[in-house]
């Protein structure tokens, strides 16, 4: 099982896949998060080639979101995220979308 802390990281790289570009921006802000949660490198780039292999990543998002039922850890997830997506001063119509399926499986989706 997964801490709170994999998972939001495993929800942050799934991210920075979703327009099928790893930008370096968003590697760096990746690295630096992974330290702070106490991530070791070895596990990051076990996530990073689970995530590179994943076919299917809006439901890879769905699921990983699913994972992270605390408040708090959604609020620490959602702020992080809209860091990370920001991090190369363009916001991917992938990466929206993908924050839309987060907040959809949150239920903080307004219309």
């Amino acid at each position: 099982m997964m801490s709170n802390n994999e998972n939001i990281l495993k929800l942050l790289v799934s991210m920075a896949f979703a327009d099928k570009i790893f930008m370096e921006e968003e590697k760096d802000f990746i690295k630096s998060l992974a330290k702070k949660l106490n991530i070791s490198k070895e596990k990051l780039s076990i996530l990073i080639n689970e995530i590179e292999k994943t076919e299917d990543i809006t439901e890879f998002c769905r699921k990983t979101a699913r994972d992270i039922a605390k408040k708090e850890d959604r609020d620490v997830a959602i702020k992080l995220l809209s860091e990370m997506i920001t991090a190369d001063k363009i916001v991917h119509r992938k990466e929206i979308f993908a924050l839309q399926v987060i907040a959809e499986e949150w239920e903080m989706y307004l219309e």
